[in-house]
C-alpha cells in the first residue's frame, strides 16, 4: 500500500469525480484509476461503487476512507515532529476567505514569503465552507474564517478567535433614505458571493427570521466587483467594513441599516493540530491579515 494510493482515494471522495481528483493531484485520469485499483488490490476489496454518479464509497470503503484520513493525520504529525524548533519548511498551504482576499492577499503573501522563504507557501482563496472542507481533508494546513463567537468546527480542528470584524450592508449612494429597513431594501435584490460564503449565510438567516424576502440579482466572486455592481445600482450587498473603507468606490456607496443589522462576526484562525515548525508561519499569516482590519 502506497501513500499515493491513499491520496488518490481521499481526492476522489473529496471531489466525487475521477477527472477533478486527477486534476487536483496533477496526474492523468488513467493514473488515478490505477492507484485506486492498486489500493483495492492491496486490501482485497472493492472501495468504490463505479456504477453510481457521482462515485460513492462502498460500505467497507467508508471504513477504509476514515482510516485513510487517520493515516494522513498521523503522517502530518510525523513530519511535524522533525526539527520542531527549526526554520519552517513546507509545503505550507493556507486558506483565505474570498471576501478578504482583495484587501490583504498581496501584502500578506509577499511578507510571508520574505520572512519564511523555505516554507513553500501557497494561499487558496475561496468560500469558508469550501476551505473548511479542504482543511478537514488535510488539503490545507490552516485557514482564516469569518464567523460568529460560537463558531462550530470539527473536533480535530483547532480554532483561535482573533478579533471582531464588522461588516456593512451597502447600496448605491443616495438610493435609499437613512431610515430604510433591511427588509425594505432587500426588495431591490442582492449582489452576493455564491453559496458557501459565511456573510451570505448570515444575511439569509436574518431575513428568514424577520420574514423578509431574499432575492439574488447577481452572484459574483470578489468584493471589488460586487461593490462596482452595487454602485451601478444592480442591488445591495454586504462586505467587510475594512474592505469598504479601503475601496476607491467608498464615496459612491452608502451604508444602510447599520443599527438594525449588527452581526457579531469575528476573524478566526483554524488549523490542523500539531503543526510543529510550521506554526510560526501560520501565526504570522493570521497576524498580518488581522492587522489590516480595524
Amino acid at each position: 500500500m502506497r501513500i499515493d494510493d491513499i491520496d488518490a482515494l481521499l481526492a476522489v471522495v473529496q471531489f466525487s469525480s475521477l477527472s477533478q481528483a486527477a486534476e487536483h493531484l496533477g496526474i492523468t485520469q488513467s493514473a488515478i484509476t490505477r492507484r485506486l485499483q492498486s489500493l483495492e488490490q492491496s486490501l482485497g476489496t472493492r472501495l468504490l461503487d463505479r456504477q453510481t454518479k457521482p462515485l460513492r464509497l462502498t460500505t467497507v470503503g467508508q471504513r477504509v476512507y476514515q482510516q485513510c484520513l487517520a493515516l494522513k493525520r498521523e503522517a502530518r504529525r510525523l513530519y511535524a515532529m522533525a526539527d520542531d524548533g527549526g526554520q519552517p519548511r513546507g509545503p505550507l498551504r493556507l486558506g483565505l476567505p474570498q471576501s478578504l482576499s482583495e484587501l490583504s492577499l498581496t501584502y500578506t503573501l509577499n511578507n510571508l514569503r520574505q520572512e519564511f522563504s523555505h516554507a513553500g507557501i501557497t494561499v487558496s482563496c475561496g468560500w469558508g465552507g469550501q476551505l473548511l472542507n479542504r482543511l478537514e481533508n488535510f488539503d490545507l494546513d490552516a485557514m482564516l474564517a469569518i464567523g460568529p463567537a460560537n463558531l462550530a468546527v470539527p473536533e480535530n480542528i483547532q480554532a483561535v478567535k482573533l478579533k471582531p470584524m464588522a461588516v456593512a450592508v451597502i447600496a448605491r449612494k443616495g438610493m435609499f433614505s437613512e431610515h430604510i429597513t433591511l427588509g425594505e431594501a432587500a426588495e431591490t435584490g442582492w449582489v452576493l458571493n455564491p453559496e458557501g460564503c459565511g456573510l451570505r449565510a448570515g444575511i439569509i438567516r436574518y431575513l428568514e427570521h424577520s420574514g423578509s424576502r431574499f432575492n439574488v440579482n447577481v452572484e459574483s466572486a470578489g468584493a471589488l466587483l460586487q461593490m462596482q455592481l452595487v454602485a451601478n445600482g444592480n442591488g445591495i450587498g454586504i462586505v467587510p467594513l475594512a474592505v469598504l473603507e479601503s475601496s476607491p468606490l467608498r464615496e459612491s456607496l452608502q451604508i444602510i441599516a447599520s443599527q438594525e443589522y449588527q452581526p457579531e462576526n469575528y476573524l478566526w484562525l483554524l488549523s490542523a493540530p500539531e503543526q510543529g515548525n510550521l506554526m510560526p508561519a501560520i501565526r504570522a499569516f493570521a497576524r498580518q491579515v488581522a492587522d489590516q482590519l480595524p
